[in-house]
């Protein structure tokens, strides 16, 4: 080190070892030499060492070092390293200047929101003299940041073996509210200085480029810092120049490896050809578990297709559909998806082992279809029907009281018929003539195929080789998805690189990009059968849904439903909070596979109703049923007995069979049906009011949409019942506009409720052997509950679909 050096860092930092002893620690200005800003103007300061509460901001793993050198590398004076990951980071460096050598320690922890973090940090020094013995010292930091234009940071330091501590203030101002420009100022404290002594900087920083950014800093010691940093990806360098009011000039430099961050290679690539993996090869669900589940879910699905979309370094994505478990509506939404992607100019590429319908309509998203050469795929079009029980409940002599009186509310018809009735072939013929027509168009504009084409397809299509798909234009090549990498250099013309969806650049970018809380838009999931402490939960669910009215942080709330109805108390306990909530703020209905009778009725009063084509909806009515013995008691030789008061005291009394369910021993009398009749009106009454007056119509206007009728998405557009057909992603941008958000608003979505190990099917999920033998438990189980929660009800009125919608054989 020259004796000129010597005496800068003396004018500098005045008695900088010798303060260190007498305090306990590095004063701030000491401290962060390295820094080429105040801690909140620039991404994360020196992740966390200046200011800890900034490690909220990273998020990924970083390793940086620093030092300071006459020579770049040949002279020894000051060196530091940083070790940095999501909410935590480990420092240690060398001093070698002023009487002698100074190791620093520092461990610090940081979290919280983007408008308000805070951090704590532990550090301790060692020197070569007996003076120099370890000391301790803690920060306490904050950094605010209430919009997109300003940084407000507070960071205290105090020593545990001295009596001095040391406050410090950092203000930064984005007048664009961009890093394209950033001016800061911090004001530094010690109880040893009067106000008017405290030490102070100005100065600004400009990302003139992706990743480019120059600073300029001015002290109160009229020292002057200019500095220049560039971004390489998952690496960057940078280059400081510290220019005294008196003494010789030195530079620091800065060296990082780790997380992405943006950069202006990225932005002169003008695009890149690297393709995304997207894997459906298993069970898709609206929630996932943190740990052990393999599944996935809808909403990271359809995200990751659209940041793929606007990653330039994205050419294609590669789709394995290998045990694929996707619900046909949400295989609408993603191959929505995946047609807004294609239709940005890029390539999706599809391939099939085996599959079904669902296959064949993500299919139509793809420019190019590979099967493996002993695939199959089954095409046989689309059936409706259920089994009816009707004689054989009759032969054991269960007795069936179906009460309705609306033509096409068949929720029970299986249970008293032989055979479907007029009004419900209608009302299945409707729907199955609507997803016939969805898959034939999207064949037609995505494959080619012409209508006659895709019918010849769907009527040998009980089984179809590889090579027969290949004839017919459904398949492009045939091929192992081992040997993908070979078939996409043959597709693309050139070697191509795969990546996981977490190597997306939206997935890896760091959070300073734009200041301020994310304006929070909830994504509340509505599913299962509507009752009020099982199923949906609804009594749990309207309390979510009260709390998230109340949020102010929440501007606007998605709900996803996908239910196929149950009890009107429940369903009207979450449809009142819903109508409260729209009132307040946005509400937008995103429907699933079913949303009608009870879930239509929890949807109703949403400002917004987005459904997909194929979306089973409407089936606006009540109906109920009640089993009792009609003799199977005798057969069973199982017999009841009991004392009663009350004329309809004894109605619900009978024999118990096994599996927890109970059977009346008798029929209803005519005035008992009578009363039960009259209240199934007075529901169906209300459920026709409120839908007249959610969807702006008269009563009389709504009765003839209603009487129990189901619609697919399609047409209960054409009706009125639904406003937009979409997907969940269509209805957040919905939910967004109407909240007022632009694109330049940083939206944050929080998804509700939590998920848990509270049901059977995650259970089952987390704990199956064999796929097909826990399909089989979790039916029964079903089944089981499906037959207890209607011998439960014993005539109560209910907004409730077939039976045979909740196991799927209206879908393909």
């Amino acid at each position: 080190m020259t004796h000129r050096t010597t005496l800068l860092i003396a004018l500098l930092l005045p008695a900088a070892m010798a303060n260190a002893e007498d305090i306990g620690f590095k004063r701030y200005y000491q401290a962060n030499e390295f820094s080429m800003t105040s801690p909140g103007a620039q991404r994360f300061g020196l992740y966390g060492y200046d200011n800890p509460a900034g490690l909220h901001y990273l998020k990924g793993g970083d390793a940086s070092l620093h030092w300071t050198s006459d020579d770049f590398l040949y002279d020894d004076q000051r060196w530091q390293a940083i070790f940095a990951g999501p909410g935590v980071s480990f420092s240690f460096g060398r001093d070698n200047r002023g009487p002698g050598q100074v190791s620093d320690y520092k461990l610090s922890f940081g979290g919280g929101t983007d408008d308000a973090s805070a951090g704590l940090s532990i550090g301790w020094y060692r020197g070569d003299t007996d003076a120099q013995d370890l000391r301790t010292h803690f920060t306490l930091g904050t950094l605010t940041r209430p919009n997109r234009y300003t940084s407000l940071g507070l960071t205290g330091t105090i020593a545990t073996d001295a009596d001095y501590y040391e406050g410090v203030v950092d203000l930064s101002v984005r007048p664009l509210g961009t890093p394209a420009l950033t001016l800061f100022a911090d004001y530094a404290l010690g109880n040893d200085q009067d106000f008017a002594d405290g030490n102070w900087s100005v100065g600004g920083s400009s990302e003139i480029m992706p990743g480019v950014r120059l600073t300029g800093r001015y002290f109160d010691t009229e020292t002057v810092t200019l500095g220049f940093a560039v971004s390489l990806g998952h690496s960057g360098i940078s280059a400081q120049s510290h220019q005294p009011n008196e003494g010789d000039a030195y530079q620091s430099y800065g060296v990082r490896l780790g997380s992405w961050d943006r950069n202006v290679f990225d932005a002169w690539s003008g695009g890149g050809d690297d393709y995304l993996e997207l894997a459906l090869d298993d069970r898709m669900s609206y929630q996932t578990l943190g740990f052990f589940d393999r599944r996935q879910s809808l909403l990271d699905t359809l995200r990751t297709i659209e940041a793929a979309r606007i990653d330039d370094s994205i050419e294609g994505i590669v789709i394995n559909s290998t045990n694929m478990q996707v619900p046909p509506t949400m295989a609408w939404e993603i191959k929505t998806a995946l047609d807004g992607f294609r239709a940005s100019g890029k390539r999706v590429v599809m391939y099939i082992e085996r599959g079904q319908m669902t296959e064949l309509l993500l299919s139509s998203a793809a420019d190019e279809v590979i099967m493996d050469p002993v695939g199959t795929l089954t095409v046989p079009g689309f059936v409706s029907g259920t089994t009816y029980l009707g004689e054989l409940l009759d032969h054991w002599g269960v007795g069936v009281e179906e009460l309705r009186n609306l033509e096409y509310k068949t929720a029970f018809e299986s249970l008293s018929r032989s055979e479907m009735s007029r009004a419900d072939r209608e009302q299945r013929q409707a729907l199955i003539d609507d997803f016939y027509a969805l898959w034939q168009t999207s064949m037609q504009n995505g494959r080619g195929l012409s209508a006659s084409d895709f019918d010849n397809l769907i009527d040998r299509g009980i089984v179809l080789s590889p090579r027969e798909l290949q004839r017919a234009g459904v398949v492009d090549r045939l091929g192992r998805y081992a040997d993908m990498e070979d078939t996409l250099e043959d597709i693309a013309g050139g070697k191509r690189d795969t990546v996981e969806p977490n190597g997306l650049r939206v997935m890896r970018t760091a959070n300073d990009h734009r200041w301020g809380p994310a304006h929070q838009i909830a994504v509340l999931y509505a599913t299962g059968m509507t009752a009020t402490d099982n199923g949906m939960n609804t009594r749990e669910l309207a309390e979510t849904l009260r709390e998230l009215r109340e949020d102010n942080t929440i501007k606007a709330v998605v709900l996803r439903v996908d239910s196929p109805g149950g009890d009107i108390l429940a369903a009207d306990l979450l449809a009142q909070e819903v109508k409260k909530t729209q009132e307040e703020k946005p509400v937008v209905v995103s429907m699933g596979n079913l949303a009608a009778s009870g879930g239509y009725w929890i949807s109703m009063h949403a400002g917004t109703l987005i459904a997909a084509p194929n979306t089973v909806t409407g089936s606006i009515g009540v109906t109920s049923v009640r089993l009792w013995d009609e003799g199977v008691g005798d057969k069973l030789r199982l017999s009841s007995d009991f004392v009663s008061r009350g004329d309809s005291a004894d109605a619900n009394a009978g024999i118990g069979l096994p599996l927890g369910i109970s059977l009346p021993h008798r029929p209803l009398t005519d005035e008992e049906r009578d009363r039960i009749m009259d209240f199934i009106n007075e529901g169906y009454d209300e459920f026709v009011r409120q839908a007249a007056e959610a969807r702006g119509m008269t009563e009389g206007e709504m009765r003839q949409l209603a009487a129990g009728r189901i619609y697919s998405g399609r047409d209960a557009l054409e009706v009125g019942l639904v406003d937009e057909l979409g997907s969940l992603t269509d209805a957040i941008d919905a939910a967004r506009e109407q909240a007022g958000l632009t694109d330049r608003d940083k939206v944050m979505l929080v998804e509700k409720p939590n998920a848990s190990l509270s049901n059977w099917n995650d259970l089952l999920y987390m704990i199956e052997a064999d796929d097909r033998a826990s399909v089989l438990f979790n039916a029964s189980l079903y089944n089981q509950r499906y037959l207890k929660f209607l011998a439960e009800q014993r005539g109560e009125p209910l907004v409730l679909l077939p039976y045979e919608y909740f196991e799927g054989s209206l879908t393909p």
